[in-house]
């Protein structure tokens, strides 16, 4: 019965388009919902836009050096031109247009695996999981992140087109060369293309365009490096806490999707992630064990290898050793074994099980493939609705945190937030100008009046008032604060002092999935509030509860106060 329903499906090519557009749908709807033109929870985004109003008034070798200037140790001249272009000829830039192109870059990608796909010349229904695994949103960081989009997300578009061009079109090294030479220049991981592309065309026999990327590679590594100025530490080897969470962390890297959700992961999850991570590995020397000897022979010249979608996927995954390599050496000493799961990096993860897949269709025989390619989809399918369902809250969470976080930089001189990032307000709200975000929390008052009494529709009191370690926390937890309009929809609390006013978004959990199933729910009940106490200035501060609903907002008194000492 189940070959025969499998042989009905297989035949119907209407049905495979079909599930083949569900999860781009899907990715399309989360991002409508939740991109806003707001700075997020990094000042990445000022930073950067701080070269227009430098760039008007320089000249080309100064527009130059300000496009190529390291932040902080890349070269972002892709996301500074398009923040640049925008500019020029709207006169302003809107954050959520940077997502778009990011977004759109993003894409693009799945368009170039479509490519190398059609090259097998198999059955659509095998492109299906491509699909269904690239579009989950495990990666919400990079979608929602107006620069880090661009960095993040362009780098991958302009990687795999220069590998798809040195897999498939060969005799256009320059082409590959092109793109190579944008990934470079838009992210830092983008300059190890170069050596990856050099070793497909002489693995493939191409020695003309062998020695032609090698020395562009020179030339390109020339440019780069030229007045280059490490900032981070690097992993010390005489360290063995640093090299176990090191080795540890670089299986972590390649296997985060595992983790499913990408923050408040728990430790135990991580390393569950690490051993995914070596699975990863293990499937990759087991699919390419019989493709040793022929690529032994023909990087020495021997014998030209010609299964050019196993050398487009194996190209992929020493990109993504290369990057992993690097990013644990640079990232340990700073960020820790935590800090290799990031929400922006995962899209590595996603990135190598896509290129194994390839390998896979690739590689093995095509008894195999029709045996396993069902249980592969159904799997990614189940896969991008559990990291959909367990990572929407998070990203509605960081919009919110978006939010409170601009209200706080505007309208507190002196806030940790933006003195930690060596600027001041006047050069925040100059730079924000810029891009002129909405400003939802201060509708219906006046976040500087010189008084901690507002006006209130009502009383509305909280389930708790409390400090633990360095943070306040204020806990609503009882009613249901339910998103009408949008996702910046919520429960805002807020401090009022004489001189100060703070916000603190609400951090709403989903629901067990099970309950979503059978309920029909989603957010958990209860709006959670927190304040780091470092960012609060003292004071007296009267609490009040502002609850966004609809678009609109309603101030309630809580009949709170709390006193922040020296």
């Amino acid at each position: 019965m189940f070959l025969t329903l499998l042989g009905f499906i297989r035949n119907k090519i209407w049905l495979a388009f079909l599930f083949c557009i569900i999860p781009i749908i899907l990715y399309i709807w989360v991002f409508k919902s939740i991109a806003l033109n707001v700075n997020y929870v990094a000042f990445d985004d000022i930073l950067v836009f701080g070269i227009i109003p430098e760039f008007e008034k320089a000249t080309l070798p100064e527009r130059w050096k300000l496009l190529t200037t390291l932040f902080p140790e890349h070269r972002l001249v892709f996301s500074r031109s398009v923040i640049l272009l925008f500019y020029d000829i709207f006169g302003r830039v809107n954050l959520v247009w940077l997502m778009i192109v990011a977004n759109i870059c993003w894409g693009l990608c799945a368009f170039i695996f479509y490519k190398a796909f059609q090259k097998l010349h198999i059955s659509i229904w095998y492109f299906v999981p491509v699909l269904w695994l690239w579009f989950n949103i495990q990666s919400y960081e990079n979608i929602f992140w107006g620069v880090s989009s661009l960095c993040n997300f362009g780098v991958i578009l302009f990687v795999l087109s220069a590998l798809y061009f040195a897999a498939y079109h060969p005799k256009r090294v320059f082409i590959s060369l092109i793109f190579a030479i944008a990934a470079t220049f838009t992210y830092g991981n983008g300059l190890m293309v170069l050596p990856v592309i050099a070793l497909m065309f002489l693995i493939t026999g191409r020695r003309n365009q062998f020695f032609t990327t090698v020395l562009f590679t020179a030339f390109v590594a020339l440019i780069y490096f030229l007045d280059f100025t490490p900032i981070t530490q690097n992993l010390s080897f005489s360290n063995p806490q640093q090299v176990k969470e090191g080795f540890f962390g670089l299986f972590g890297f390649i296997g985060s999707i595992a983790t499913l959700s990408a923050y408040s992961v728990p430790l135990s999850t991580m390393y569950i992630a690490s051993a995914f991570g070596m699975l990863l590995v293990i499937a990759f020397i087991f699919l390419y064990q019989t493709q040793i000897l022929p690529l032994w022979n023909a990087a020495w010249l021997k014998s030209k290898y010609n299964n050019r979608t196993a050398i487009f996927a194996l190209s992929i995954l020493i990109f993504i050793g290369i990057t992993t390599l690097a990013l644990t050496y640079k990232r340990i000493p700073t960020d820790t074994f935590a800090g290799m799961f990031k929400g922006r990096y995962r899209m590595y993860s996603t990135m190598c099980c896509i290129a194994l897949y390839f390998a896979f269709l690739s590689l093995r025989s095509k008894h195999s493939r029709v045996r396993l390619s069902p249980v592969l989809l159904v799997l990614t399918v189940i896969l991008n609705l559990v990291i959909l369902h367990g990572n929407f809250a998070e990203a509605v969470n960081y919009r919110r945190s978006a939010v409170a976080q601009e209200f706080n930089a505007r309208y507190n001189a002196d806030w940790l937030g933006i003195r930690m990032f060596s600027m001041d307000q006047k050069h925040f709200e100059k730079i924000r100008a810029y891009y002129n975000s909405d400003d939802p929390l201060a509708e219906v008052w006046n976040p500087r009046i010189k008084s901690n009494a507002m006006a209130c529709d009502s009383t509305y009191s909280p389930d708790l008032v409390a400090r633990s370690g360095n943070y306040l926390g204020i806990n609503f937890e009882q009613d249901f604060f339910k998103p009408v309009k949008d996702y910046s929809d919520g429960a805002y609390v807020i401090l009022k002092s004489q001189d100060h006013v703070y916000a603190s978004p609400p951090n709403q959990s989903a629901v067990p999935l099970k309950t979503t199933l059978r309920r029909g729910m989603y957010f958990n009940k209860g709006a959670f509030a927190s304040f780091h106490l470092a960012t609060i200035e003292p004071g007296n501060y009267s609490i009040y509860l502002l609850v966004r609903k609809n678009g609109k907002n309603r101030i309630f008194c809580t009949g709170k106060t709390w006193n922040e000492a020296d």
